[in-house]
């Protein structure tokens, strides 16, 4: 008997068509893809696809999706000179491009919980409207997400319910200050942090030094101040914490 390990299925590639722009601030756009090969499409709340234009590729959380109709939304920081962010920034409606997935990235809870907290930068608005939104209306759900002066109105604008606080000083900064003045509510609780991986990891030790109880614990760092190797560096560490 072969007992070899049965090798794991690529996720397909996918055609679609920018179907929608809305700008919800200077640098937060949420684009609309769709068409036929979205039909159906196997998704959960969380689940990242790779758009591929071109010769480059990049990973995305769609923040919202609908298979029945076709279409998933997907929202963008335009940042840098990067040419995921130099492509979204000029793309057009009826623009044609492929993507790979969707496939795990960042799950959502086990069972319900009684309450569940966000607390991401620009970068995360999608993933946390996508695992907000997936929540049930019995969850209790609070937040925040920390931006540049600029964006204050993106949250709002993408219908996203979490506070939005104005970045002072480093990155994370912020987010600190606004959870230094919470208290956690009671009952089972739900966790997500996100974004900067420098910022998670001290978001995720203030939230630990406070011993939480009955709490499912989730942390992504998306990139980092220090570099792409750096950020891997800390994803390593992180999972054999």
């Amino acid at each position: 008997m072969d007992k070899r390990p049965a090798r794991r299925q690529r996720p397909p590639v996918r055609s679609a068509t920018v179907m929608a722009i809305t700008d919800a601030s200077p640098r937060v756009r949420r684009i609309r893809i769709g068409g036929s090969d979205l039909v159906g499409v196997d998704w959960t709340a969380g689940e990242k696809i790779k758009i591929k234009v071109g010769d480059w590729m990049r990973s995305y959380t769609p923040s919202d999706v609908n298979a029945e109709e076709g279409w998933m939304d997907i929202v963008f920081f335009l940042h840098g000179n990067g040419s995921a962010s130099q492509w979204a920034a000029g793309v057009s409606v009826g623009e044609a491009l492929q993507f790979v997935g969707p496939s795990k990235s960042v799950l959502g809870p086990e069972g319900v919980p009684d309450w569940a907290l966000f607390l991401g930068d620009e970068t995360t608005i999608g993933l946390a409207a996508a695992l907000l939104g997936a929540l049930p209306e019995t969850v209790e759900a609070i937040g925040a997400i920390e931006v540049d002066e600029v964006d204050l109105g993106a949250l709002d604008a993408l219908g996203v319910s979490l506070d939005p606080v104005v970045r002072q000083g480093a990155h994370g900064d912020a987010l600190l200050d606004w959870l230094d003045g919470r208290t956690l509510p009671q009952g089972s609780g739900m966790i997500w942090v996100s974004g900067e991986a420098i910022s998670t990891r001290a978001l995720r030790q203030a939230l630990m030094d406070r011993n939480p109880e009955n709490v499912q614990f989730k942390l992504k760092a998306y990139w980092s101040c220090k570099g792409h190797a750096h950020r891997k560096a800390m994803e390593k560490e992180q999972a054999q914490a």
